[in-house]
């Protein structure tokens, strides 16, 4: 599950006993993610710390844009990918370097340049941190997640979604009223706590179809794709350490 908030949190369920963490991987955490009637169920956890706080930011701080939803339609009309990059770090990574220091980059721009371009490239740039997120969590579980799940407010833009799954490789379920989908979630849970549901497949099952998302990049281009922003944000992490004093 991913919420896409001021920041963004990325949740796999990993079973009724606490992963044991194939592989340390910075940022990833073990949480209690349910439990019910004393049986727990564990999940790992990675989190984007400045992913929709990064858009109000370029919004209402530097006024690039005039809204989210300006935003997510100027990038809807440029086919991409963006030669843009953005690193959404505005407050450090955590994930796949803890590097509280590190800070945002956008690069990639020249005269061409069009604010379409610079709009999908600002959500090329949170889907590359949703990957990363992804990978730090695959890692930790030793098991691949097939699929995604999202919601909060940046989970309105289809071209984020999109471009999601395009960069994982799977399919991208959008929650229904996508704003409130952890509200909803909560309410579900305390409902079946509470006996209104006997269970939460029950609960769920009212909702009916989501919108799903396959990806339509094909597998070269989208490890190319990755490759590149590795390379971005290992000069910007390795430039940040030598800047940093020790």
């Amino acid at each position: 599950m991913c919420v896409h908030g001021t920041g963004t949190f990325l949740d796999a369920v990993a079973g009724d006993r606490p992963p044991a963490h194939r592989r340390p991987v910075p940022g990833v955490l073990t949480l209690v993610g349910w439990r019910s009637r004393g049986t727990a169920t564990f999940s790992l956890e990675g989190y984007a710390a400045t992913t929709g706080s990064a858009v109000r930011w370029l919004c209402e701080e530097i006024g690039l844009f005039d809204s989210p939803a300006q935003l997510s339609a100027l990038a809807a009309e440029h086919p991409g990918p963006s030669r843009v990059r953005f690193l959404p770090a505005l407050a450090g990574t955590r994930t796949p370097y803890w590097s509280p220091e590190a800070t945002g980059v956008l690069s990639g721009l020249s005269l061409s340049t069009t604010k379409a371009e610079l709009a999908r490239g600002v959500l090329e740039g949170i889907a590359h941190s949703v990957c990363d997120l992804l990978d730090g969590v695959e890692r930790a579980l030793g098991a691949p997640v097939t699929e995604l799940f999202c919601g909060g407010g940046l989970a309105s833009s289809d071209v984020l979604m999109a471009a999601q799954a395009d960069l994982i490789g799977r399919p991208v379920r959008r929650a229904r009223a996508n704003e409130t989908a952890s509200l909803r979630g909560a309410a579900y849970l305390g409902g079946v706590r509470a006996g209104l549901w006997p269970d939460l497949p029950a609960a769920l099952a009212g909702l009916g179809d989501v919108p799903v998302f396959e990806p339509a990049l094909p597998d070269a281009a989208r490890k190319q794709a990755r490759a590149a922003w590795r390379d971005l944000l290992d000069r910007h992490i390795t430039d940040v350490q030598e800047e940093t004093p020790s």
